[in-house]
C-alpha cells in the first residue's frame, strides 16, 4: 500500500522519460529517483543487509524498472550528443565589429555583427579573400592548413583588406576540443596622442611615425615612397629602422604591436568566459592510449602533477594561472581516460591502473625530479594509487576536497542530496549509473547548463556563494563541457571508484599525503576525511573552517602553501605536515 507522500514505481518511469525528451527537468528525475531509492533503503532489513556489503550492489531493483532505465539509457545514445553553443560562439556573434568564427574547413559558424557586408550571405570564409590582399590570402592559406593539422602552436597572423577594417588579426583557438578559426577586426584610432606614444615609447622620428602611420593604413612601401617623394629605398630603411627600434620581429607583429598600443582593445575571444586557455596536446602513451595533456606555469619550476577532478576539469588550473598563482610552479595535467580528449577503457580498473602508468610515463620521458601531485576531489583517490605504486617517485600529494571510500549509509547520508542520490545509486545499483550519468551529460551539452549547476549546488548554498563572489560560472560550465567531452565513461568509472573498497591498494604506504579540507564541504564531510586520515600513518590533514568544496578556489594560496610545505618536508613525521614543514 502506498503512503502519503511516497512516490511510485510509475512516477520513476515517468520522470525517467521526460527527462529524456526534456534534459531541463533532470533535477525533478532526481529528486523523484530519490524519494524511490530512500523509500526502499529506509526499511530495517534493507539497510542493514546492504551495509553490511564490502562490495557494490545488492538493491533489488523491479526488473520492468530497470528495463525502462536501460530503455531510456539506450534511446539516449540513439539520439546521440547535441552540440551546444559554446561560450566563444556566443561571444563572436555579440561583437558589434568584425569578428567570426569558422570550423578549420572553413565554414562559418558565427559572424559579429560588422561582418555580414563582407560575405554576402555566403557560409565559408573563402569569400574574404575577395577583399585580401595577395599576401593575406596566403597567410589564411596557411594558417587554415595549420588549424586543419590541430597545429595548436602557429601564431597569430594580422591580414590587410581592402576595406574597413584595414587589418583583420586570425589566430586558431580550442572551442571545447575543436580547433577553430577566429578572424576579427584589429580596430584602433589613430590620433595625435598615438602618434606621441610612439614617439615617447620608442624614440621614433617624425618620417618614421609617418611609415608606421601609413602601414596602420594598408600601404605597402611603395605606395608611400609615391606619396611622400622620397625613394622607395629611403622608406625601406625607415622601416628597417622600425623594426629595430620597437623589437617588432616584422612588419605583421609591429601592426599588432600598434594597434594594441594606440587603443585596440584586443581580440575579444581572448577573455571570453569559460575559456580554458592552457597549452594541450595528445600523447600516444605506452599504454597504446592516446591521451590528454595540459601544462602551464613556470617550465623550469617545482613539478607539479595535477589529477582533475570528475566535474570541472581544468577549471581549477586556469583560474589559479590567470590569478597568477602558478609562479614557480611547472603544472603537468594528465587527463584521465574517459575524460576530454582522452581514449576511454573498457572498466574503472583499467582506467585506474592506466592513469597511474601515464603519471610513471610522463615522470620518465619528461625527466620530471619527485614531482608533487595534486589531486583535487576524484582525482585525489587516483593519487592516492599513484603515491602507493610509484613510491619513491613522487614526493608525496596535497589532495583538495577529497576523502576515504565512501562505503557506508551513514557516510553517505551526510552528503548533499543530489550527491547523496549519486552515491547511493553507484554503491547499492551501480548497473543504474549509466543512465544518471548520460542524462547529467545530455542537460550540460544543452543551453540550460546552468541547471546542472543548480542540481548540484543549490542557490544560496556556500559553494554558489564562492561561484558568484569570485565569478566563476562560466568557468565551471567550461569545465563540465570539458569533462563531458569524451561522454559517460570517465563519470561511470569515477562514481564506481568512490564508492568502491580501494584501500587495498594503498596499504602500507609511506609516501606523505596531506590533506585539504573544508569544514564545510557538503559531498565529502570533514569528520569523514578526518577518520581516513587517522587510520593512517603517511597521512596528515589541514582544515578551513570557513570554505567548502571549492577550497582550491577560495584558498589557492593555502593549496600553494601546502605544496611548498611538501617539497621542503623531511619525510620524518608525517603529521608535521598538519601545522606546516
Amino acid at each position: 500500500m502506498k503512503h502519503a507522500g511516497e512516490i511510485t514505481r510509475d512516477q520513476v518511469i515517468a520522470a525517467i522519460y521526460e527527462t529524456v525528451l526534456r534534459p531541463e527537468l533532470y533535477e525533478a528525475f532526481m529528486q523523484a529517483w530519490e524519494e524511490h531509492i530512500t523509500q526502499i533503503l529506509s526499511e530495517p532489513q534493507v539497510a542493514s543487509h546492504l551495509d553490511g556489503r564490502d562490495v557494490q550492489g545488492g538493491m533489488e531493483i523491479d526488473p520492468e524498472l530497470q528495463a525502462h532505465f536501460a530503455r531510456a539509457h539506450d534511446i539516449l545514445n540513439q539520439i546521440g550528443r547535441k552540440v551546444p553553443r559554446t561560450a566563444l560562439q556566443d561571444r563572436i556573434a555579440s561583437v558589434d565589429g568584425f569578428a567570426l568564427l569558422a570550423t578549420t574547413d572553413g565554414r562559418i559558424i558565427a559572424l559579429g555583427k560588422g561582418a555580414g557586408a563582407f560575405f554576402d550571405q555566403r557560409t565559408s570564409i573563402d569569400a574574404l579573400n575577395d577583399r585580401l590582399t595577395a599576401g593575406s590570402v596566403t597567410m589564411l592559406e596557411e594558417l587554415r592548413r595549420a588549424a586543419h593539422q590541430a597545429d595548436g602552436g602557429s601564431d597569430a597572423v594580422v591580414l590587410t583588406t581592402d576595406a574597413t577594417p584595414r587589418h583583420l588579426i586570425a589566430r586558431i583557438v580550442d572551442d571545447n576540443g575543436e580547433a577553430r578559426l577566429v578572424i576579427e577586426g584589429l580596430d584602433y584610432r589613430w590620433t595625435g596622442e598615438a602618434e606621441q606614444l610612439l614617439v615617447t615609447s620608442f624614440g621614433l622620428s617624425k618620417a618614421e611615425v609617418d611609415v608606421v602611420r601609413n602601414l596602420m593604413a594598408g600601404r605597402s612601401l611603395r605606395e608611400m615612397a609615391a606619396l611622400s617623394g622620397r625613394s622607395e629605398h629611403t622608406v625601406r630603411n625607415q622601416a628597417k629602422s622600425v623594426l629595430s627600434k620597437t623589437g617588432a620581429p616584422g612588419q605583421v607583429d609591429l601592426i599588432r604591436l600598434v594597434a594594441f598600443l594606440v587603443g585596440s582593445e584586443g581580440p575579444s575571444m581572448a577573455s571570453h568566459p569559460g575559456a580554458v586557455e592552457l597549452h594541450s596536446e595528445l600523447r600516444s602513451m605506452d599504454t597504446g592510449l592516446q591521451m590528454q595533456l595540459f601544462q602551464c606555469g613556470d617550465p623550469n619550476g617545482q613539478p607539479v602533477i595535477y589529477l582533475h577532478g570528475m566535474l570541472d576539469g581544468m577549471a581549477p588550473l586556469h583560474h589559479l594561472q590567470t590569478q597568477g598563482s602558478l609562479r614557480g610552479y611547472r603544472v603537468i595535467a594528465p587527463v584521465r581516460p574517459g575524460y576530454g580528449q582522452s581514449e576511454t577503457v573498457s572498466s574503472p580498473e583499467e582506467a585506474l591502473n592506466s592513469g597511474v602508468a601515464h603519471i610513471n610515463e610522463l615522470i620518465a620521458c619528461m625527466g620530471l625530479e619527485q614531482p608533487v601531485i595534486l589531486g583535487h576531489m576524484a582525482g585525489a583517490l587516483h593519487g592516492h594509487v599513484a603515491c602507493s605504486s610509484l613510491h619513491g617517485r613522487v614526493k608525496g600529494m596535497v589532495a583538495v576536497a577529497g576523502g576515504g571510500p565512501v562505503l557506508r549509509m551513514k557516510q553517505i547520508s551526510k552528503m548533499a542530496p543530489r550527491q547523496r542520490v549519486m552515491a547511493y545509486t553507484a554503491r547499492f545499483a551501480p548497473a543504474l549509473l549509466p543512465f544518471f550519468v548520460r542524462a547529467g551529460i545530455a542537460l550540460v551539452d544543452s543551453d540550460d547548463v546552468p541547471k546542472f549547476m543548480d542540481t548540484l549546488y543549490k542557490p544560496g548554498s556556500h559553494e554558489r556563494q564562492v561561484v558568484d563572489r569570485l565569478d566563476l560560472a562560466e568557468l565551471m560550465y567550461a569545465g563540465y563541457r570539458f569533462a563531458a567531452q569524451a561522454g559517460a565513461a570517465g563519470f561511470t568509472s569515477d562514481g564506481h571508484l568512490m564508492v568502491r573498497n580501494w584501500l587495498a591498494m594503498i596499504q602500507g604506504s609511506t609516501t606523505p599525503v596531506l590533506h585539504l579540507h573544508g569544514a564545510l564541504d557538503p559531498v565529502i564531510p570533514a569528520c569523514a576525511t578526518e577518520r581516513f586520515v587517522g587510520e593512517h600513518d603517511n597521512m596528515s590533514m589541514r582544515l578551513f573552517r570557513d570554505a567548502g568544496q571549492f577550497l582550491i578556489y577560495e584558498r589557492p594560496e593555502a593549496v600553494l602553501a601546502a605544496i611548498d610545505d611538501l617539497v621542503a618536508f623531511d619525510g620524518q613525521d608525517a603529521q608535521v605536515l598538519a601545522l606546516g614543514a
